[in-house]
This record gives C-alpha cells, sequence and structure tokens, in this order.
C-alpha cells in the first residue's frame, strides 16, 4: 500500500516539529493536523479526517494506536474517536537496520517497524532450531515460534506473506487437510453452482436456506484455512449431475478471508469465484450494524482484486480503519431478498 499525500503531509508536519519524541498526545495531533492543512479549521469532518490519517499511518507501521479495548486510550467525548496518545514506530526502523538478519528474511532490513517484534521471533526460531525442524502443522509450528497457536493464522494474507517473504515453506508448516463436508439438493433439470463457505455457522445457515430455495447444487464447509489444502476434493462435485462446474466462494473480509480463496484456488486450479450477491448483502447490512474496530490491518492490496470491483474500495477503507466484516453479520433472515 502507497502511502496517500495528506497521510504524509501531516506526518512530515507532526515529527519535523519534535523530530526525537516517540509518543506523541491528542493535543500533538491535533496542532500537527492544523499546522498541515491550516484550512481545515472549523470543518466538521475534521476529527474523521485525523482519524482515518491516523489509522492509514499505523497500517504502514509509521505508529502505533492504543488498542480498541483501552477505553482510557481514547477521547470518546465527540462522534469520531481520538487516540490519546500515539507511539511512533519508524524510529525502530534504525534498529532494525542494525539487526544481523538471516538471508532468508533479508526483506526485513526495510519492513516496517510495525512487525519488527514476528520477524525476531522467527529469527530466533530459524537459529535455534529452524534448519533442522521437521515439518508440522501450522498452529504447531505457531505455537513453538510464537507461543500462540493462532498468530500465524493472524498474519496470513498480510504484507508478511507477500511474494519474497515469509512462506509456510520456510516455516516448514503446512496446512492441514479436513475433508470438506458437502450438503447438496436433489437434482432436477436445472444446473447450479456450488457454494463453499468460510466458517460452520454460516454454513449451517446457508445450508438450511439452499434446501428450501435451491439457489445451488450443493453448500460446502470449506473450514477456514483447511480448505486450501482440501479444495482439490471438490472436484467429483463439481462433475456430479445438476452441478454447473463454477465454485463460488463466501467468507469474511479480513485479509485472510481474501488470501484463503485466492490461495485455495493456486493450489487446486479451480477457479474459485466470489459469489457477489452474498457479497454485497454482508457490505449492505455491515453499514447498518455496530462492529468492534481493531488496529488497521496491513494487507496485501491484490488480495482486494478477488473481490467484486464495485466492493474494493470499501473493503480497503474498512481494513485501514480496523474493521473486519464476519459473515456471521448475516442471518438467515437477511436471505430473503437473495435472488433465486
Amino acid at each position: 500500500m502507497t502511502m496517500t499525500s495528506d497521510a504524509a503531509h501531516f506526518w512530515a508536519a507532526l515529527v519535523s516539529a519534535q523530530p526525537r519524541r516517540v509518543r506523541f498526545t491528542r493535543t500533538d495531533l491535533l496542532e500537527a493536523f492544523g499546522r498541515a492543512f491550516p484550512h481545515s479549521q472549523g470543518d466538521l469532518n475534521l476529527r474523521e479526517r485525523l482519524a482515518s490519517v491516523l489509522n492509514e499511518l499505523a497500517a504502514e507501521g509509521f505508529l502505533r494506536l492504543p488498542k480498541p479495548t483501552n477505553r482510557r486510550g481514547y477521547d470518546h467525548s465527540e462522534r469520531t474517536s481520538l487516540p490519546r496518545f500515539v507511539n511512533r514506530l519508524d524510529c525502530s526502523r534504525a534498529t532494525q537496520k542494525a539487526t544481523f538478519w538471516r538471508p532468508e528474511l533479508a526483506f526485513a532490513q526495510d519492513f516496517p517497524g510495525a512487525w519488527h517484534e514476528e520477524l525476531v521471533a522467527v529469527q530466533n526460531w530459524l537459529r535455534n532450531r529452524g534448519s533442522a525442524a521437521q515439518i508440522v502443522a501450522l498452529r504447531e509450528r505457531s505455537m513453538e515460534i510464537f507461543g500462540d497457536e493462532k498468530r500465524l493464522d493472524d498474519i496470513l494474507g498480510t504484507k508478511l506473506f507477500a511474494a519474497g517473504r515469509l512462506t509456510l515453506d520456510l516455516l516448514k508448516c503446512y496446512l492441514p487437510t479436513v475433508p470438506v463436508y458437502i450438503e447438496a439438493i436433489d437434482t432436477d433439470q436445472h444446473v447450479r453452482p456450488l457454494l463453499v463457505v468460510e466458517n460452520h455457522t454460516t454454513f449451517d445457515t446457508l445450508r438450511k436456506w439452499n434446501q428450501r430455495y435451491r439457489r445451488y447444487s450443493a453448500v460446502a464447509f470449506g473450514a477456514g484455512t483447511a480448505f486450501i489444502s482440501s479444495s482439490q476434493s471438490l472436484c467429483a462435485s463439481l462433475q456430479s449431475p445438476g452441478c454447473s462446474g463454477v465454485t463460488l466462494y463466501f467468507g469474511d473480509v479480513d485479509p485472510r478471508g481474501l488470501w484463503i480463496p485466492v490461495r485455495a484456488s493456486q493450489e487446486s486450479g479451480i477457479q474459485i469465484s466470489p459469489e457477489h450477491i452474498l457479497y454485497e448483502l454482508l457490505f449492505q447490512k455491515a453499514r447498518e450494524k455496530f462492529i468492534v474496530a481493531r488496529n488497521p490491518f496491513p494487507f496485501e492490496a491484490n488480495l482486494l482484486d478477488w473481490l467484486p470491483e464495485n466492493l474494493r474500495d470499501e473493503a480497503a477503507q474498512c481494513f485501514n480503519r480496523g474493521r473486519r466484516l464476519p459473515q456471521e453479520i448475516l442471518s438467515i433472515w437477511d436471505l430473503a431478498g437473495v435472488e433465486r
């Protein structure tokens, strides 16, 4: 992702005033915004614009925001909350450049400081036991490297796993193969696409709905990242009577949720396309519902290309604001308007 001119202009105004500081208060942020954009005084959207710029800088690894769960870390006195402080991270890049990175991690030399902790953990693992490690399942390796079995799950689809950076081969781990559970409808004279659903709750909702409304030849449970290694098993169902041979997918809208179908398609050779109508409905309902915001999600912009074109910009804005759209936003009652 490339930083916008507004973010770059604001950052220059902030750090030029006090180049040695590593923590800036809300007052510092507002004053710097005023210096960067003098015509913004009196702008009713000033706080919203500042919050957007801060989220972008956090996503790029220039600063760290307080955790969303830290109520005292934010000023909630107005409609748009602002952090009471931010910590500068780009200063840590000098520390990173002093680190002697292994050849496999040479890219870390100029990587955003926000990922420094994860890269050091990988470096330590490679140095201590990585070269002789046996291949294990992803969560087992994650537990060994980070002490957190879900950490690798969390960073799949982020910049750390872009081309030329971390790979599962480097970490000597694999995504376990779980047989894809498929629930088909009785065949008739029509052919229909097959739908894969990422999570079990929404799979249960859509399989029940499909038994009545018959939009798909079958609904399959992808089981998260397990679908990447098990996607090849769809071939028989795609060739069965009543199936058009088209594979549609519906999952969470977050970096990992987009990475799963993209990677599964690469691994299996099956073209896996987004189910447009469900994603459009998900975005529509998400605009109406409260969703807890987290820290911005660093992500690879090319993952957005998998989504329907009309939803890509909004998805990028969600990631930059720390919002993910879980598919559980949709309930069976929200499917009433889906074309059948």
